[in-house]
């Protein structure tokens, strides 16, 4: 069975990558912006292995993809691509990133790998298949991205740093829940205690709005170093999220959760950009 680049492409989850190096970018900027080298050894290292552990996790999950709508056609589910070489392939990205970050400083090689093994071994292995608290925990390899950028532009992680990753580590839950929800049916069939499976869409719209709710405090805590133009841009982007949040509570549907689903990702991105800038500007 043939190894394909486009069914590698595929596996990498790029649009995932792209949200992981923003919060890398958010990182490093909010850090004080050190120079392109530190910057372009951090983004680089960062998506190999990000990268890398999508392609471990697919690997490791195939058997239960071909069962999920969502998730039938990665090129694993659809045995198009052989299982060892993704194993293989996934497991060199995480190494290279690795070594790549390390350039930068062995802080930010730390956080890099961290980030990628907590995702395969504690996330993927051994929390997702087994109890519904999977995405909270695993939130962390989330927030070991910006972590990452942020000692690769200081050496150090210090509170804003912190609370930047930890502003992602909160928003993971509803985000991730919502996805859940819109896609239980599947989740069910795969057999992964997922929250809605186990405890069903009310209790799920509970946790969301309960988790958004807990994360906007960080959103708007960032302001104290990132200025009043970011404040306010935190401030109307989560009463957007609120919004929305509060449809699916009153409404808690497939529907709802998707739409709940599709507005979280622009939101963490809109913060991100909102620090990037206040710092670029």
């Amino acid at each position: 069975m043939s190894v394909r680049l486009s069914s590698l492409f595929r596996l990498a989850k790029p649009r995932v990558v792209a949200l992981l190096d923003l919060a890398a970018l958010a990182g490093y900027f909010a850090a004080g912006f050190k120079g392109l080298l530190p910057l372009a050894l951090v983004l680089v290292g960062g998506s190999l292995a990000s990268a890398g552990a999508m392609m471990v996790n697919e690997a490791y999950e195939a058997n239960r993809d071909i069962k999920m709508e969502r998730t039938s056609w990665r090129p694993t589910a659809k045995q198009e691509i052989s299982i060892k070489a993704v194993y293989a392939v996934g497991s060199s990205l995480v190494t290279i990133g690795t070594g790549i970050a390390y350039l930068a400083n062995p802080l930010t090689a730390l956080f890099v790998a961290f980030g990628a093994l907590f995702y395969i071994f504690v996330y993927t292995v051994v929390l997702k298949p087994r109890h519904w608290s999977n995405i909270v925990i695993g939130g962390l390899a989330g927030s070991a991205a910006a972590w990452a950028g942020y000692s690769a532009s200081s050496g150090t992680l210090d509170l804003p740093g912190l609370l930047l990753g930890l502003l992602i580590f909160m928003w993971t839950p509803g985000h991730f829940w919502s996805l859940a929800l819109r896609y239980s049916q599947d989740y069910e069939r795969a057999g992964y205690p997922m929250l809605p499976v186990i405890y069903g869409e009310k209790v799920t719209a509970r946790a969301i709005a309960v988790s958004n709710a807990l994360m906007i405090p960080f959103a708007l805590a960032l302001g104290v170093w990132f200025g009043s133009p970011y404040l306010i841009l935190s401030a109307v982007a989560s009463a957007i999220l609120v919004y929305f949040t509060m449809r699916l509570y009153t409404n808690p549907t497939e529907e709802e959760a998707w739409i709940s689903f599709k507005v979280s990702s622009p939101y963490l991105a809109i913060l991100l950009l909102g620090i990037i800038l206040s710092r670029a500007l």
